[in-house]
């Protein structure tokens, strides 16, 4: 059994879900290490990071709250304009990841 944990993949102003290695490692897929630099993890505890676990300044909770409900809204989910302001632990609520 894996104790992964999952993950919040922030890149080029999107969020990806990451609920299994393989997931980082498709998304991860074709890009050069360059754009790999630009890649943050958001990680259950709320800590925020690089590839290379070098910890970086958290996103503010509107910005991570834009980027939700732009994710949220490209699959279809409706009703999310009262959402201005969230929390990592709210983000990862609302994304449903276990």
């Amino acid at each position: 059994m894996s104790d992964f944990q999952p993950l919040i993949l922030i890149y080029n102003h999107e969020i990806d879900i990451i609920e299994e290695p393989s997931d980082l490692e498709n998304l991860l897929y074709g890009m050069s290490e360059i754009q790999q630099k630009d890649v943050v993890l958001l990680d259950k505890t709320e800590n925020y990071k690089t590839l290379n676990n070098v910890p970086l300044p958290a996103l503010s909770s509107s910005e991570l709250a834009t980027l939700v409900k732009h994710y949220l809204a490209k699959e279809g989910q409706c009703c999310l304009a009262k959402i201005d302001h969230l929390t990592p632990a709210q983000a990862f609520d609302l994304l449903a990841i276990n």
